[in-house]
């Protein structure tokens, strides 16, 4: 099972949970059809680590089983622009916001 799960085998769904595609495809649904819903606005979408890196792999091409190469910081502001044609990344990882005490990611 950890075989699997490592390797990000796109089909494999642990016990009781759901595949990568599934999950790509419930991400894909979900942001599709709030963004359809906001024509012209804007949207906040408050998510796990686990839609944001779907998100972010949508947005920029990558596929399901590339290694991670990029950040997900904890409470990171993260911009997508929505079309019917997709996500495209706007900004990415953005811990401005936040006071340096507070960025776990940054403590040694």
């Amino acid at each position: 099972m950890s075989r699997q799960w490592r390797q990000r085998e796109p089909l494999w769904a642990p016990p009781g949970g759901e595949s990568l595609v599934a999950l790509r495809e419930r991400v894909v649904a979900t942001v599709s059809g709030l963004a359809a819903q906001h024509i012209g606005g804007q949207i906040i979408v408050v998510a796990h680590g686990g839609v944001m890196d779907m998100l972010y792999r949508l947005a920029t091409g990558q596929g399901l089983q590339a290694p991670r190469a990029w950040e997900l910081g904890n409470a990171a502001i993260n911009r997508l622009l929505w079309t019917p044609d997709g996500l495209t990344l706007v900004g990415w990882a953005d811990t401005s916001h936040l006071d340096q005490a507070v960025r776990d990611e940054s403590i040694s």
